[in-house]
This record gives C-alpha cells, sequence and structure tokens, in this order.
C-alpha cells in the first residue's frame, strides 16, 4: 500500500492493489468502510467486460452513469450529463463517487467529483495500464474544449486508487502498448531502471508480477513529484514531457492517435528539441528503438504540418504570452523546464517533423 500526502488542504491518496480473481472481497472496499451507496461513473466497455464484479458496486449505488471511452465525448456536454445524473440521483454531500475506467472516464469524472456540489470524494479504479502508471494519480481532471485538449479543468486529487492487473487481461492490445509510452516517460524523467523491466515484456503475454512492479515504480516516480508540486507551478510540469508535442498531434491527427501514441512521439520529438540545445544526442535513437520494441509508432504521416502544429501548440495550457515552457530530456533522469520563444519554436520545429516523418 503506498500512501501519498498533497498538503494540508487535500486529503492523502492511498493506493491499492490486488487481484479481482483470487481477492474478489475487495470490492467490498468501495461499498464499505465510508464509500457505501457511491455515485458510481464506468466504462462501459469495462461494465460489460466485468459487469458480474462490478454488480455489488452497482446494486448498492446511489447512482450510475454508463459512459464511452471516446476523445469526442470527453467534453463539457458529457460533463453537463454527469452532473444532471447526480443531480436526478439526489445524492448529497457525504455521497462518495467511485470512477472505473481508463484515463479518459477517470478524467472527466474526477471533474465531475470536482466540482458537483463544490466537491465530493473520491475514488478511482483505473482499467487500463496508461491510466494505473500515471492518469490515476495526482488529482488532474479535464475535458477538452474546441478539439483541444484538456482546455477546462481542476486539481482534485483521489481519496482512494484501487489499481487491480487483472483489467489489463481484456484490455486491447493497442491500449495496452499506449500505456508503455507513459512508462517510458516515467523512465526519462526520474528512474531509468523501469527501462529494464520494460525490456523484459513479453507484449503479447505481459508478466503481471513484472508489470505491477513497473506500476509501483511510475506511481513512486510520479507521487514523488506531485506531492511536492500539486497545482503544477514548479517542477511538476516535468511530468509533461512529450506532452506538447503529444497533445499537438493528437489534434492534428483528430484523435485517430492514441494518447499514449500521441505521447511516444512527442517524446522522440521533444528530444530532438533537446539536442539541438545540447542534450544526448544518443537519446532520440534509444527513444526509438524503446517504442518500436512496443510496437509503439515512430513517426506520423505527412498530413500533420508545421503550421497547424504551431496552431495548436498556441492552445496549449503551458503557453505563456510570450512563448511555452516545454519539458524537455536532456538525457535519462535529466528532464529540464526550457522556455522557448515562438522564433526559437519555428527554427527547431522543421527538424523535428523530419524526424517524425522518418
Amino acid at each position: 500500500m503506498m500512501n501519498f500526502k498533497w498538503n494540508t488542504e487535500m486529503p492523502a491518496t492511498t493506493v491499492h492493489t490486488c487481484s479481482l480473481r483470487t481477492e474478489q472481497s475487495v470490492w467490498l472496499d468501495i461499498i464499505s468502510d465510508g464509500w457505501e451507496h457511491p455515485f458510481l461513473i464506468i466504462d462501459s466497455e469495462v461494465r460489460r467486460l466485468w459487469d458480474s464484479l462490478l454488480q455489488p458496486a452497482i446494486a448498492s449505488a446511489s447512482g450510475l452513469y454508463v459512459m464511452e471511452a471516446r476523445e469526442v465525448l470527453k467534453n463539457t456536454f458529457t460533463l453537463s450529463q454527469i452532473w444532471d445524473s447526480m443531480s436526478a440521483a439526489g445524492i448529497h454531500r457525504d455521497t462518495p463517487v467511485v470512477v472505473v475506467g481508463g484515463g479518459l472516464v477517470c478524467d472527466i469524472g474526477a471533474m465531475a467529483a470536482s466540482t458537483y456540489l463544490r466537491g465530493l470524494r473520491l475514488m478511482l479504479v483505473p482499467t487500463t495500464l496508461l491510466c494505473m502508471v500515471d492518469a490515476c494519480l495526482g488529482g488532474k481532471t479535464g475535458v477538452n474544449l474546441a478539439g483541444a485538449k484538456n482546455q477546462v479543468g481542476t486539481f482534485n486529487p483521489a481519496e482512494k486508487i484501487l489499481i487491480a492487473p487483472d483489467f489489463l487481461d481484456t484490455l486491447p492490445d493497442r491500449e495496452f502498448r499506449s500505456g508503455i509510452a507513459e512508462i517510458v516517460k516515467t523512465a526519462l524523467i526520474g528512474d531509468r531502471s523501469i527501462q529494464g523491466l520494460l525490456e523484459l515484456i513479453d507484449i503479447e503475454k505481459p508478466d503481471k508480477n513484472n508489470i505491477l512492479k513497473i506500476i509501483h515504480k511510475c506511481i513512486e516516480v510520479k507521487g514523488g513529484i506531485v506531492a511536492l508540486d500539486l497545482r503544477e507551478t514548479g517542477n511538476r510540469m516535468l511530468l509533461n514531457l512529450g506532452h506538447t508535442i503529444g497533445h499537438a498531434l493528437e489534434g492534428a491527427s483528430e484523435f485517430r492517435l492514441t494518447h499514449g501514441e500521441a505521447v511516444g512521439l512527442g517524446l522522440l520529438g521533444e528530444a530532438a528539441i533537446a539536442v539541438s540545445r545540447g542534450g544526448n544526442r544518443n537519446l532520440p535513437e534509444e527513444i526509438r528503438r524503446m517504442l518500436k520494441q512496443a510496437g509503439l509508432p515512430t513517426s506520423v504521416d505527412n498530413m500533420i504540418s508545421g503550421e497547424k502544429l504551431s496552431r495548436l501548440f498556441e492552445r496549449d495550457k503551458k503557453t505563456r504570452k510570450n512563448g511555452r515552457i516545454w519539458a524537455l530530456p536532456f538525457d535519462w533522469c535529466d528532464c529540464r523546464l526550457t522556455y522557448l520563444s515562438p522564433d526559437q519554436e519555428e527554427k527547431v520545429l522543421p527538424s523535428v517533423l523530419n524526424l517524425l516523418k522518418v
């Protein structure tokens, strides 16, 4: 069990891990110990695949909202529908919210919990690798606006996170691979030993014990950073590594790229920017090799232009009046916050695009 304390204003986040098939009683955590009669928000595909295990929680819930995990639905309209469902269920300030799903569902579910009745207790049950290693921890919530990622959001750390790697048994291969991109990001930021564990993974039949070790290491790296900077005023911005280019690529591809695929490409492009500023010249190829090993894309088609990416950069959340703060990987465990003016970005963008179109 891991516990992260953010500050005196926020409750600590406790991370539990369990096996659904050998510890099914763990689901009693959802309906007991202060979490009785929660309002449930569940990914529709997760409910279909795991309905029998979810039934005890569903039967005792104060209300239920089931949603498809599609990027086009991560918007203010869906958020409003969740609020309406909460209102119709008649939930109160002491009704906890439990969200079961991947990063998209957890993001919007956590935002609903943070805003309805000015804030409700929150438990997250991540069901994708990407969400287990990254999105579930740290309290960022959000919805997309006008095609740009997470333009509206809050900070709302979950009080409890329940990680059950068994959910990965039904995760599509593409989504599993997407989670590996966030693992590579975390390894670059704070723990190169994760790279060695990744090399042991058989993508077709991953060992759960190895995966659980990786999840724990990723949570420790992220938890250590976020605990010191919950509201992203300083070093927490390092966790945006790969995401400035990544979010732009997601939007430019009209979300045909998954979040993890786009972040992987973002890591590659941002490593190239770091090289132009004195970073390790071998790092881009090391990243490319890791992405290839995971079956992740290492290039984009020619339809994504520098002009289109530049427009999307302007809507990035890290944008300041006269430029952007980038998280750049100069080497393993040497990621730096670097301000680039529009003129500096214009100079490096062609080389980045050339690298991504190899």
